[in-house]
């Protein structure tokens, strides 16, 4: 199957207001797009949504909380977890079949956000099997399950690639995967189980900039936490990602649902960051002390994972897409 193959099917009207992306863009301001006023999701609809503590499935699952009742939105998070504390989300280990068998005969989907999974690189190398366990086996489950007749969102990862002689103007949907890590293996492995799907849009997610529910996941909030306990950190300033707000990933990620998208598609931001960016901008922001801030190259890298160069993703296809057919129906207030 050719994953850059994809097709639509309009049925909903968005409205689109402009905010002001809170992160900074070298004197470029940049607007990302809501597409939450006014937008309409059948009744009929029932939307499952995996991974809701996660730094991209907490905002997705917010947003989807802001425009359905609590009987069309459902939510899993891992076990042992008791937020977010709703009726609305179960916890579970996402490779249980029979736990998602339970959900598909009493909440009934109609649709599947598949947001779970684990991206932390050093983690994933201690421990691929576990990668492995959550990552693919995971996502098999929710196929297996779910994956027959109803559409599935899978978010995967820009590290996919390896930022090895990156394209100019980043990766397109086109290029090959070429994953050096863990858990860039483990998410090529998933996207496979999630092409056998008839119905499948994998969305490659840049790096994800912004707070998450518990304030321990993601690059803000590790950069911060330990800047908070004066602690210092060392970031690279030779790899590079598309970072891409939060509140942007649910926007988009909810425009794609309701215009009913197939295919493979990548989303980042409009800024190439370092890890080291994004080290100066949390030290910035919170005042703390630069001698905090430790920077090195790629190859002076002994003992950690397996370093990416610049996975920078390029993000037209998907939003020449949507502003597109939102422009094309006069829907811009």
């Amino acid at each position: 199957m050719c994953m850059s193959i994809f097709y639509f099917r309009y049925k909903k009207s968005l409205t689109i207001c402009i905010r002001e992306n809170p992160y900074p863009t070298n004197g470029r301001r940049a607007y990302p797009i809501n597409y939450t006023d006014q937008m309409k999701i059948p009744d009929t609809w029932r939307i499952l949504v995996t991974g809701v503590t996660s730094i991209h499935g907490w905002p997705i699952f917010t947003q989807l909380s802001e425009l359905l009742p609590e009987s069309s939105l459902y939510g899993l998070r891992p076990p042992k977890s008791d937020v977010p504390d709703s009726d609305n989300v179960s916890s579970f280990c996402i490779t249980e079949q029979a736990e998602l068998e339970e959900i598909r005969e009493e909440f009934k989907p109609t649709h599947v956000i598949h947001c779970a999974g684990v991206c932390d690189l050093d983690v994933c190398e201690e421990r691929p099997e576990w990668a492995h366990t959550l990552n693919v086996q995971g996502t098999k489950a929710v196929v297996d399950v779910l994956g027959h007749n109803i559409p599935i969102f899978y978010m995967s990862t820009d590290l996919v690639f390896s930022g090895y002689n990156s394209p100019t103007g980043g990766y397109a949907e086109d290029d090959k995967s070429d994953p050096i890590n863990v858990v860039g293996k483990t998410f090529v492995e998933a996207e496979e189980h999630i092409q056998r799907c008839k119905d499948h849009c994998i969305i490659r997610l840049g790096l994800p900039l912004g707070g998450s529910i518990l304030g321990n996941k993601g690059a803000i909030d590790w950069i911060d936490g330990r800047f908070r306990r004066n602690l210092p950190v060392t970031l690279f300033y030779d790899e590079y990602r598309s970072c891409i707000d939060c509140e942007e990933i649910a926007e988009m990620a909810v425009a794609a649902l309701v215009l009913e998208l197939k295919g493979l598609f990548h989303l980042g931001g409009e800024k190439t960051w370092s890890l080291y960016d994004i080290g100066k901008y949390v030290l910035e922001r919170g005042g703390y002390s630069p001698d905090l801030l430790n920077g090195r190259m790629r190859h002076q890298e002994e003992n950690g994972p397996p370093r990416i160069g610049d996975v920078s993703l390029n993000s037209n296809r998907l939003k020449t897409l949507v502003k597109a057919n939102t422009l094309d129906l006069n829907c811009i207030k």
